[in-house]
């Protein structure tokens, strides 16, 4: 077992010869079926136990429970899918232009961001009247 830390956390790398020797939930390797998880589950003591409100949700689906919870447009935010980036309020458009080398080379020495700082330039150009 080899314990590090990465980031402000402690993580534990353990060999193939380790992993084989750890206790085993019953009926690890196995199908189990809800209860026997349930039970398994419970059983473990690094498992917080359920709160008393499990029960009220029994046998409802997921909107129905988020609806008792927060108003209709809520539950419609929570549970309709966003993909990609959120929509900009000054969207990008993506075009080809030619600038002389020295020029990109002086702006990409400026590190992370020379793109950003062009597009200032240009602006206060433009505010210039140039």
């Amino acid at each position: 077992m080899r314990r590090y830390h990465e980031n402000g956390r402690e993580f534990t790398v353990y060999s193939p010869e380790e992993l084989a020797e750890l206790p085993r939930l019953p009926g690890a390797g196995r199908e189990m079926s809800d209860a026997e998880i349930t039970a398994a589950a419970l059983s473990d003591p690094d498992t917080p136990p359920p709160s008393g409100d499990g029960a009220r949700f029994a046998g409802k689906s997921g909107r129905e429970a988020l609806a008792e919870l927060f108003p209709p447009e809520t539950v419609d935010a929570l549970l309709t899918p966003r993909r990609g980036r959120p929509r900009s309020e000054r969207p990008k458009i993506q075009f080809t232009a030619r600038f002389d080398a020295d020029i990109v080379e002086h702006f990409r020495k400026t590190g992370k961001g020379w793109q950003v700082r062009m597009e200032d330039t240009l602006r206060k150009a433009i505010r210039m009247g140039l």
